[in-house]
């Protein structure tokens, strides 16, 4: 007996179930309405399978976006764009003197995420931080009522 992740359910026999990339504990009848019921593998990919699997990807030692300690700072774009504009600069001035073009200036300082190589070159061009040490973003929630919440079962039908 256990509860269901897709529908809520609650002391019900459930089955483990793969859905999509993951697995969920699903109760009989959500297996049935959402057609999670175990597909028999087609035959050449058993035997595709048997053969030596492709490498994992290698980490690179020098990507700074993934080391622990630091995370790129929530301000970046603000920080970017401070930094140019004291050293009045325009957007285009900034983007010769890091050999990048004006759009991935624009980009950065709009909020998009830029590249490990770009947030180097800001750094070192703008000499500034960008880089901070990684802080522990953690929330709980706290069951305030009997509602049950949101499963991952309201989310699917939702999207239907």
């Amino acid at each position: 007996m256990g509860e269901c992740e897709l529908c809520g359910a609650v002391k019900v026999g459930v089955k483990r179930v793969p859905t999509g990339k993951t697995e969920v504990a699903a109760c009989a009848r959500c297996i049935e309405k959402m057609n999670l019921a175990p597909k028999s593998e087609a035959p050449g990919l058993k035997r595709s399978r048997s053969f030596a699997s492709a490498p994992s990807p290698r980490k690179r030692k020098n990507d700074i976006m993934t080391r622990a300690a630091t995370e790129l700072a929530p301000d970046f774009h603000k920080r970017i764009a401070k930094a140019r504009s004291d050293r009045q600069w325009s957007q285009q001035q900034l983007a010769k003197k890091m050999a990048e073009t004006v759009n991935i200036i624009k980009a950065a300082e709009s909020g998009k995420h830029p590249t490990d190589a770009v947030v180097r070159k800001f750094e070192r061009v703008l000499n500034i931080k960008l880089m901070v040490e990684r802080t522990a973003e953690e929330s709980r929630h706290v069951n305030a009522g009997p509602s049950r919440g949101m499963t991952f079962g309201d989310y699917l039908n939702d999207l239907r």
